[in-house]
């Protein structure tokens, strides 16, 4: 058989997403004993300890096969969130969520519209079912709102927007957001992407996207995650909250049994647990401006965060700088497959995996200034 012809055209120019580098991986390949993480946004204070109650009870029960549609979960959710049950749906993860829409409404004569720097696994995913990618330049590291739906036609099928956004951590206003809804074609989907929603949530000019958008927006969908503020990143929990009738097209083509039992279980627990929520967003942000201006210092500019990590401009190639800190002990992520080829995404961490980080720059940033002759500032 000859496996490259049968395939379908549309994967042969497919590249894998890039996961970050595993600890693992690296204390195998390197004999390090001590490696921090910053590569995959993950939340350093972990999660709630209700949720982790909730998982080993759960744990019994993994001899059965959890609720297909997640029912109880979607129910407390809701709730949560304040919409109706039938408005939401349970996913592996936003990742599932993100690939169920693009099954369900994208064809190879279709078109998508998304950004220079928005998150890669929209561009992937469209490309998979075949449809034209319609590429928009940021402005200033930032979604372009009006230079996106100029690009509309009626070709159009859906628009994606991730606020705060993954890689460069920057969000759109409500202004803004208000804006491109209302010069979208009623047939044309806007997906709000919302993962880092939590550590952006009542900064000003964030929209409240349920409240103020849903009710009168037919042709929108809101992605939520458990992955990052929620600390459930390893059992893949995401919610898309929509109009119901979106919501019963997708589950149609939705996995059955997709999210397992005990994920279940944690997320409902987690959804309880207010205060380690608030907790969480607190020391993150906390964290994370004590980390800005640290790498400032270091002469590493930050682009405005209102998510749980940096994107930093790198006075080295990104991947130079990521190779180099690997062998420090410290895993961050370059970004070449956003084309940010001097920049790098550091996650939050804790204070102490922060200072680790910034000791390892430290070494790192004095051999290249040697190298260059450049001076470097100590930490």
């Amino acid at each position: 058989m000859n496996i490259p012809k049968r395939v379908r055209p549309e994967l042969r120019d497919a590249k894998p997403y890039l996961p970050g580098k595993p600890i693992a991986e690296v204390q195998r390949e390197l004999g390090i004993k001590r490696v921090v993480k910053l590569a995959s946004n993950e939340s350093f204070l972990g999660p709630s300890p209700k949720a982790l109650t909730a998982l080993r009870k759960a744990s019994k029960n993994v001899w059965t096969y959890p609720e297909g549609a997640s029912p109880l979960l979607r129910r407390e959710a809701a709730a949560e969130l304040d919409v109706r049950e039938n408005q939401v749906l349970v996913g592996n993860g936003s990742d599932e969520i993100i690939r169920l829409l693009c099954e369900t409404l994208v064809g190879p004569r279709d078109e998508v519209v998304c950004s220079q720097y928005g998150f890669i696994r929209f561009k992937q995913q469209s490309k998979m079912m075949g449809a034209a990618v319609v590429e928009v330049p940021m402005k200033d590291f930032r979604h372009d709102c009006a230079a996106i739906a100029q690009k509309v036609t009626s070709k159009t099928k859906m628009v994606f927007v991730a606020s705060p956004n993954n890689p460069t951590g920057t969000f759109n206003t409500r202004a803004e957001l208000t804006s491109l809804l209302r010069m979208l074609p009623k047939d044309c989907l806007l997906v709000l992407d919302e993962a880092y929603y939590h550590y952006a949530a009542g900064l000003k000019d964030y929209p409240e996207s349920l409240s103020e958008f849903l009710p009168k927006h037919k042709n929108l969908i809101v992605l939520r995650t458990f992955s990052k503020a929620y600390g459930l990143a390893g059992l893949r929990i995401g919610l898309g909250i929509a109009h119901e009738e979106l919501i019963q097209w997708i589950d149609r083509i939705r996995m059955p049994f997709n999210v397992n039992l005990p994920a279940q279980f944690a997320a409902r627990a987690a959804l309880k647990d207010k205060a380690f929520l608030r907790r969480c967003v607190r020391e993150t942000a906390k964290n994370r401006g004590a980390l800005a201006e640290a790498l400032e210092f270091l002469g590493l500019p930050c682009l405005p965060s209102a998510a749980n990590f940096l994107c930093v401009q790198s006075p080295i190639p990104g991947k130079e700088l990521f190779r180099e800190l690997l062998q420090q002990g410290v895993i961050v992520r370059p970004l070449d497959e956003y084309g940010l080829h001097q920049h790098v995404r550091i996650s939050v961490g804790s204070y102490s995996q922060n200072r680790f980080l910034l000791g390892a720059l430290k070494r790192v940033l004095a051999l290249a200034a040697t190298e260059t002759g450049e001076m470097v500032h100590a930490v």
